[in-house]
């Protein structure tokens, strides 16, 4: 990541954004962000993976499984990313060729229609 993406994406997900590979996998930790209105927990440091990844265009992963407004916690699977257990729902079809905030924004929608 470029400086100025770094400094635009810690505006959006809290200071310290950072850039990291593990094996073949770019992972971009967010250290702050929110979800929509009614989740649970409403801010979480989450995991976003760039790139095709467990059968998925992109993950989002966070630290403990979301629960939606209606008190529904959608179905989930774990990693081990950057040393920690992390949590995401099977979303697809948000595309890896979208800029990173654009691709944290699209997982986060799908949050927000399935309240």
């Amino acid at each position: 990541m470029s400086p100025q993406e770094t400094e635009f994406l810690d505006g959006l997900f809290g200071p310290g954004v950072a850039e990291h590979y593990e094996a073949d996998l770019r992972l971009i930790a967010l250290p702050d962000v929110a979800l929509p209105d009614g989740c649970q927990p409403a801010r979480a440091m989450c995991i976003y993976v760039p790139q095709r990844y467990m059968g998925y265009d992109t993950r989002l992963f966070f630290q403990s499984p979301v629960v939606l407004k209606s008190g529904v916690t959608p179905a989930h699977t774990t990693a081990v990313l950057l040393g920690r257990t992390m949590y995401a729902a099977s979303i697809n079809g948000v595309a890896a060729t979208l800029p990173i905030h654009q691709g944290v924004i699209a997982h986060l929608r799908r949050y927000e229609l399935a309240i």
